[in-house]
């Protein structure tokens, strides 16, 4: 063999060990731990059917790549799923929250039967929608943040105008849309930015109509702290809307920031990003009023900025849900122990 021929060999098994230290160090990072140190207790279960309604507290419940959906409770009973309900606009498609509309944290949803969710606020009578599968209802697409083109199953007509007098006070301009969770999302452009950054959020990471991912989880002693630091608070785990709340003797404050692996019951999950905050945590989720002072978005602005993207303030962490199971509250929550 030439020196030339021995150069591009050389050269040749360098790119081939670069690559295959890449791949191993990625495939590393994907193993799910073998070693865990218990650091509390999950003491609340939260799901929220429709995005920005109320939430429902659960005991228990299954936790799926989507997200959380009730235990099964009978052959008959469906199950609801977590933020598998949305409202959109009639005329741009384009979702609504209670970021502008505080009144939907009062929307209450429930399984009427097999077949029908039970809506309901304190000011209007029960709307009993009828469930849309793809073969008697319409199927759109709407647009969540960052324009993000999401599929959805529209709910029908009277579903449209009950929330439109609720919300606009009008007979239209509103819709109700469903995700029978048939498909996962793809935000890799809508959320590009966010995706090259955090190394480990992917479309595996996302929820059916969540901000993002599936699962989001707050530290009691996280709020603890930040109550300590607003001085005379209202402040609760509630304003952040969390699926799981931990709280334990010995948690520190926002030591929830490094968990990279967190078990609970028999479910593994990944920690792919922090929760950046809005101004939805400035409204009372009992009454629906906004907060005079901008709290707790106010005093988190003056020591708790996310490092990435986007420079605003954050709270609790995204999860990816890695093995799906059954949790429950009270279940010891560990996470990956450092072999360091």
């Amino acid at each position: 063999m030439g020196l030339g021929g021995t150069a591009m060999f050389a050269t040749l098994a360098t790119v081939v060990a670069v690559v295959g230290a890449y791949l191993y160090q990625k495939k590393k990072k994907e193993i799910v731990p073998w070693t865990w140190e218990e650091v509390g207790t999950l003491k609340k279960l939260h799901m929220y059917p429709l995005k920005s309604g109320h939430r429902l507290e659960l005991t228990q419940a299954e936790c799926t790549k989507v997200g959380l959906t009730q235990s099964k409770e009978g052959d008959n009973s469906y199950q609801l799923k977590d933020r598998s309900l949305v409202v959109y606009a009639e005329k741009d498609h384009e979702f609504r929250t209670a970021r502008t509309y505080p009144k939907m944290v009062l929307i209450d949803v429930a399984v009427h039967d097999a077949d029908h969710l039970a809506i309901d606020t304190p000011t209007m009578r029960t709307l009993y929608v009828e469930i849309p599968s793809k073969s008697n209802s319409k199927e759109v697409s709407i647009k969540l943040h960052a324009n993000e083109e999401i599929y959805c199953i529209d709910c029908g007509d009277e579903a449209a105008s009950w929330f439109s007098r609720y919300i606009l006070g009008k007979d239209s301009g509103l819709r109700l849309g469903y995700h029978d969770g048939s498909y996962r999302r793809d935000i890799r452009k809508a959320h590009k930015v966010d995706v090259d950054y955090y190394k480990n959020l992917s479309n595996s990471s996302t929820g059916l109509y969540s901000d993002l991912t599936s699962i989001l989880l707050l530290n009691q002693a996280s709020v603890n702290d930040l109550n300590k630091r607003i001085g005379n608070s209202s402040v609760t785990v509630l304003n952040f809307r969390p699926n799981f709340v931990v709280d334990g003797p010995d948690l520190a404050p926002y030591a929830e920031d490094s968990w990279e692996w967190v078990k609970i019951g028999n479910v593994v999950l990944r920690n792919v990003k922090e929760c950046t905050r809005c101004i939805m945590t400035t409204i009372n989720p009992e009454n629906a009023s906004r907060s005079s002072d901008m709290e707790p978005l106010k005093t988190l602005k003056k020591y708790r900025l996310s490092n990435g993207p986007s420079k605003v303030p954050i709270m609790g962490i995204h999860l990816e849900v890695k093995r799906p199971g059954s949790i429950k509250v009270g279940d010891p929550v560990y996470v990956a122990k450092s072999l360091e």
